[in-house]
């Protein structure tokens, strides 16, 4: 990533879209804390990201292009593993009914199509209720009817700020309402749809 400046306000919907190598992922990762900038401040609600982690960590929910469930454990198991990890008390089960995961619940992760995987990971990236949520290509892979379902979802969530990374412009376009362009790390382009 190039040096540059960026801010977002509470409640705000931004893609951050770009060609592959356009550092779209790497800013979202470095957003999240699960990577360090080479120099420059992340602030979140105004304290610096880095030296406050795992506070920070608490209000972020992160959905990466890997999974982070855990192959042998079942989607419930997944769940109340990081309800722990998060000290969340949130009942999951609203989630589980809202994205339809309800006959999968006791399947481990290894046997679910891509799309249930995502849909599952996307419940434990909500389990704790962040207040700002990272979505790595969120659509790639899904169906018609799964991206119908995460945008609905993501439109109730209006006192969330999201961020959602997409090579789809049009995709990105019935979600968020700015978009941020990257290429080769540089923004090139910061304009309201």
């Amino acid at each position: 990533m190039k040096d540059f400046s960026i801010e977002i306000h509470n409640g705000e919907f931004v893609a951050v879209l770009g060609p592959n190598g356009a550092g779209k992922s790497t800013l979202l990762k470095i957003l999240a804390t699960h990577i360090f900038p080479s120099s420059g401040v992340v602030k979140v609600h105004g304290e610096d990201a880095f030296k406050e982690g795992e506070k920070i960590r608490k209000k972020i929910g992160y959905v990466a292009h890997e999974s982070f469930l855990y192959d042998e454990l079942t989607i419930e198991e997944n769940l109340r593993f990081y309800a722990k990890v998060f000290s969340s008390e949130q009942d999951f089960l609203p989630l589980i009914e809202i994205f339809n995961l309800k006959d999968w619940y006791h399947t481990p992760a290894k046997r679910l199509s891509y799309g249930l995987r995502k849909r599952a990971d996307i419940v434990r990236a909500l389990i704790h209720n962040p207040n700002i949520i990272l979505l790595d290509e969120l659509f790639a892979g899904l169906d018609e009817q799964t991206r119908s379902l995460l945008v609905n979802h993501f439109k109730e969530q209006q006192e969330k700020t999201l961020l959602l990374s997409s090579h789809s412009l049009d995709l990105a376009k019935q979600l968020c309402g700015r978009g941020i362009f990257l290429d080769r790390g540089n923004m090139v382009k910061d304009i309201n749809f």
